[in-house]
């Protein structure tokens, strides 16, 4: 889903329209706010906007309306988490006041919620369909229709008057070959080496060995004092921004890295993504715990294949995830386990060849995905030069 923010020029008579119909949902919520204190039933604050709507004969839509019950209710059910952590928390009791513009959101419901657009215009409906009244909306908005569009929502900000429209995206699907392929082998020092007919890809995994240092100085530091100390309150707040700020670095590469990938499928025309199925706790033991300083970035693998997924989906990859195990141990050009797995080793030698460990294990990923692979090319993708892709 998409977002676009217009910034209306109102007539006199299109602000009026707009402010009254703000005002009948702040009535509306604040008739709900004063209900819910009695008694916290939720089915019973859908029956009480029914029952408002109907007794003061609001020009507001049954949907409409409805919003503004969920959005009470939202408000409610996070006050309720929020006390679980924090015991003084608060309920929701503020009254809206008719000083402030309360905004209100329309659903399209297939036509029926009471909009359309037609012809770069926004025809909102009231009570009547036969009482319209119309928004002219700018050319960048050309790409949202009736066909698209999914809520509306009318807020003020600063004097000014703004409508926001939630839509879907027009696919932008490429058709790629199936039949083209890249297998891609998940690991630490490398974080992605991948093998495709044309060539072979690398991308090197992000090092943080200092931030991961004074994560573990930090630790250690902390745990000296006794919990709940003010020292240890004190250091253990320089510990989860240190902590914080170590996730967010690696997120944000594991990010750009997946989107360098589809990005490298769609340009080479590649439509089918080959990934092992890494076992993180598998890897990680006594003998690989700190290799490159890389061990505590191992329990992102997960997400960054969920990244991978929706990633490849989203421009018409096929995405095809295989369980790897053994696949670093076989040698692909025999199909038995002749190589140790350990991640020391990264390179094996078989009849006068330099085995790189990673290809080797892409090779098998590819063939465990039922794709059949010749000795010759096998071969080729071993003996190929890795190229580094760009982050």
């Amino acid at each position: 889903m998409l977002s676009k923010k217009v910034k209306l020029s109102l007539s006199s008579n299109q602000q009026l329209v707009l402010e009254t119909l703000s005002n009948e949902h702040r009535l509306l919520y604040n008739f709900l706010l004063e209900k819910v204190k009695d008694k916290l039933d939720f089915k019973q604050i859908n029956q009480n906007y029914k029952l408002f709507r109907k007794i003061n004969n609001l020009t507001i839509n049954s949907k409409s309306s409805q919003n503004t019950s969920i959005g009470l209710i939202n408000n409610i059910k996070s006050y309720l988490t929020l006390k679980k952590k924090d015991k003084s928390a608060r309920f929701p009791n503020k009254f809206k006041s008719h000083k402030f513009f309360t905004s209100f959101m329309l659903d399209y419901n297939k036509g029926c919620g009471g909009f359309k657009i037609k012809d770069s215009k926004l025809e909102l409906n009231l009570d009547n369909p036969k009482n319209k009244v119309i928004f002219n909306l700018p050319e960048y908005t050309n790409d949202i229709s009736n066909d698209n569009v999914k809520t509306i929502t009318f807020k003020r900000e600063d004097d000014q008057y703004y409508l926001i429209f939630v839509y879907k995206e027009v696919s932008k699907v490429k058709t790629l070959d199936k039949e083209n392929f890249l297998g891609i082998d998940l690991g630490f020092s490398r974080l992605v080496t991948g093998c495709s007919k044309k060539e072979n890809i690398k991308i090197k995994n992000l090092r943080q060995k200092k931030l991961d240092d004074k994560v573990s100085s930090l630790q250690g530091i902390r745990d000296k004092f006794d919990k709940g100390s003010r020292n240890y309150r004190k250091i253990d707040t320089k510990l989860k921004v240190k902590k914080r700020k170590l996730v967010n670095k690696q997120e944000d590469f594991q990010h750009k890295s997946s989107r360098n990938i589809v990005n490298y499928c769609v340009k080479n025309n590649i439509g089918k993504l080959i990934v092992g199925d890494i076992n993180v706790k598998s890897v990680i033991n006594k003998d690989n715990y700190r290799i490159n300083g890389l061990s505590k970035s191992t329990s992102s693998l997960g997400r960054f294949k969920t990244f991978l997924e929706y990633k490849s989906k989203n421009l018409g990859i096929e995405f095809i995830l295989v369980n790897e195990a053994y696949t670093s141990k076989i040698n692909c050009l025999t199909g038995r386990i002749e190589f140790d797995s350990s991640l020391k080793n990264r390179e094996f030698f078989y009849e006068g060849m330099v085995i790189d460990r990673d290809v080797n294990s892409c090779i098998n990923i590819i063939k465990k995905s039922g794709i059949w692979l010749s000795q010759d090319s096998m071969k080729d993708l071993l003996l190929n030069k890795i190229s580094e892709l760009e982050v």
